[in-house]
C-alpha cells in the first residue's frame, strides 16, 4: 500500500475521532490531567505554566499574515447615524472573515480548600466564518475549519476541512433553550429580551452547546454584547477528563473590533443541582489573516460564500 495514503488515512481517523471527542479544541489530545496542582501551593493563579504543562494541541501550522483591512461590515457599523438593531446587526456581521484562531482556558480557583486546578488548556485552528442566514432579525453564521500542518522536517500537509461551530441569533427572543442536566433541555420563557439578541451555539454535529441572551454596547473602535449566565454542558474538552462536576454556568463577552474579534467565557463548575465547585476562564481570539485561500473550504461546504464582507 502506498505510504503517502496510509500516513492519510491514518490522519483522517485522527481527526475524526479528534473532532468527536472535542470540536472546540480542533488538535487536543483527550488524555487525563496527570499533574494537577494544588490552589494552596502557589500564588499566582494565571501565569500557571511555570508549574504545570499546558494540555491540548501541540501541532504545527503555517505562517500566517494578518489582514492589515477592516472588514466592510465594521466600517458601516462606525456610521453615527444608524439606529441600535442596525448597529447590532452589523456587529454580527463583522464576525464574518478568515481567521487565525487561538482558544484558552485555565481553570481559577475552587471551592475546596486543596482543590487540585487543572492544566490550562490552549489550542489553535485557522477557519473562515460565513453568512448561512440573514434576515432582519435573525442571522446565523457557520464556522469552517481548513488547516494545514507541518510536520518536524518541515513537510506540509492538508488542507485539512471540517465544519466546525455555528451561531445564531435571534432579536428579542423570548425562549431561551435551557440545558437542565444529564443531556436534558427545556426552554426558559424570559421577560427581559426586549432589545436583547440571543444567541444559540451549535456543535459540529449541529447538536445544541449553550443559548443566553443579552445587549449589544456600541463605541467607537469596538461593539460588545454582554451575555445572561446560563447553564450547559460540559464541554468535550473537559467531559472525556473530567467527572466532578455537572454542568457550567457560564457568561459569554464578545468584542468586535477593527481587526478581528475575541469571545470571553467565565463559567462556573457546578455539581447538580446547586453545589458550587470552581470556576474557570476562557478566550477565543478570532485575528484576519489575508493570506490563506480557503477556496478548498469553500467548495467542500457547497455553499455560495462570495459575499462574505471582507
Amino acid at each position: 500500500m502506498n505510504v503517502n495514503y496510509m500516513k492519510l488515512m491514518k490522519f483522517v481517523l485522527f481527526f475524526s475521532i479528534l473532532f468527536i471527542l472535542n470540536p472546540w479544541a480542533h488538535n487536543a489530545e483527550g488524555q487525563k490531567i496527570k499533574n494537577k496542582i494544588n490552589q494552596n501551593e502557589i500564588n499566582w493563579l494565571l501565569d500557571r505554566y511555570k508549574y504545570q504543562d499546558i494540555r491540548g494541541g501541540t501541532t504545527k501550522g503555517l505562517a500566517v499574515q494578518l489582514d492589515e483591512n477592516t472588514s466592510k461590515y465594521f466600517l458601516d457599523l462606525q456610521e453615527k447615524k444608524l439606529d441600535k438593531k442596525s448597529k447590532d446587526r452589523l456587529a454580527i456581521l463583522s464576525m464574518v472573515g478568515e481567521y487565525r484562531v487561538s482558544f484558552e482556558f485555565i481553570e481559577t480557583f475552587g471551592s475546596k480548600n486543596n482543590y487540585k486546578l487543572d492544566n490550562p488548556y490552549q489550542s489553535w485552528g485557522t477557519e473562515m466564518v460565513i453568512v448561512l442566514n440573514d434576515e432582519p432579525n435573525y442571522i446565523s453564521l457557520q464556522h469552517i475549519m481548513m488547516m494545514y500542518f507541518k510536520d518536524e522536517d518541515g513537510s506540509i500537509s492538508g488542507p485539512y476541512i471540517q465544519k466546525h461551530w455555528r451561531q445564531d441569533w435571534t432579536y428579542e427572543d423570548s425562549k431561551i433553550l435551557n440545558y437542565r442536566n444529564d443531556k436534558i433541555w427545556d426552554l426558559l420563557v424570559v421577560d427581559d429580551y426586549q432589545n436583547t439578541w440571543s444567541l444559540s451555539v451549535y456543535q459540529v454535529d449541529d447538536s445544541p452547546r449553550y443559548e443566553s441572551y443579552g445587549m449589544w454596547l456600541h463605541s467607537e473602535e469596538g461593539s460588545r454584547w454582554i451575555s445572561k449566565a446560563t447553564p450547559r454542558p460540559l464541554p468535550r474538552r473537559e467531559f472525556s477528563v473530567r467527572d466532578d462536576y455537572s454542568l457550567l454556568s457560564g457568561l459569554n463577552k464578545i468584542t468586535v473590533m477593527p481587526w478581528g474579534w475575541v469571545m470571553e467565557e467565565l463559567n462556573e463548575k457546578i455539581i447538580f443541582p446547586n453545589k458550587y465547585h470552581g470556576s474557570e476562564f476562557g478566550i477565543a481570539r478570532y485575528q484576519r489573516i489575508s493570506n490563506y485561500d480557503f477556496t478548498p473550504a469553500r467548495d467542500y461546504f457547497g455553499k455560495d460564500t462570495k459575499s462574505t464582507g471582507l
